[in-house]
């Protein structure tokens, strides 16, 4: 039964979202480590690897001169208090969507409509609210795992089955060098 009600919760909240692109279309631009100023950083924080691995990529970015702000999503109802933002992270859980997935947290609308140079979405499995969060990012360029979601990404990496989310933010660093903004 809850499948059931989540998949029209999901069937809805995916027709208010394509509304909502058509209203607000993005600006799309080819960047790479050279071009790019600003990189958000979507990712599923429920399991503390990732959050580690995150703030390695925050320290990589910054090398390159590259500012980034990471939101991390909790897959539960109410987060623990063990998730405290700042200026570089933000967490969301469920409770921060309202039921067909409108945005109901003021940091989270602030990280969607910033328009990052980069938009790195650092999943294997993707949540419906990433996704959601991914479509509704203002970035002009977004960077992910192929398969996911086709249209979310400008550039999609494909990883073999056993490959991690390690693999894949490696994997992303490298082909962001090597892309050419001639």
């Amino acid at each position: 039964m809850s499948n059931f009600i989540d998949s029209i919760r999901e069937r809805i909240a995916t027709y208010k979202l394509n509304k909502q692109l058509k209203n607000s279309p993005r600006t799309k631009y080819l960047h790479n480590l050279n071009t790019a100023k600003t990189a958000g950083i979507l990712y599923d924080a429920t399991i503390e690897e990732n959050h580690l691995l995150v703030k390695d990529l925050i320290k990589e970015l910054k090398t390159e001169s590259i500012s980034s702000k990471a939101l991390g999503f909790i897959d539960v109802r109410k987060r623990e208090d063990n998730y405290i933002g700042d200026k570089t992270y933000s967490f969301a859980c469920r409770k921060d969507f309202s039921f067909f997935y409108a945005i109901n947290k003021e940091s989270i609308q602030a990280f969607v409509n910033k328009p990052f140079s980069i938009l790195i979405v650092l999943v294997n499995e993707q949540p419906f609210a990433i996704d959601y969060l991914g479509q509704l990012s203002q970035a002009e360029f977004k960077v992910g795992k192929a398969g996911l979601d086709n249209d979310l990404y400008d550039l999609m990496i494909e990883l073999k089955e056993k490959d991690g989310i390690k693999e894949l933010k490696k994997q992303i660093m490298h082909y962001l060098r090597l892309l050419n903004n001639n």
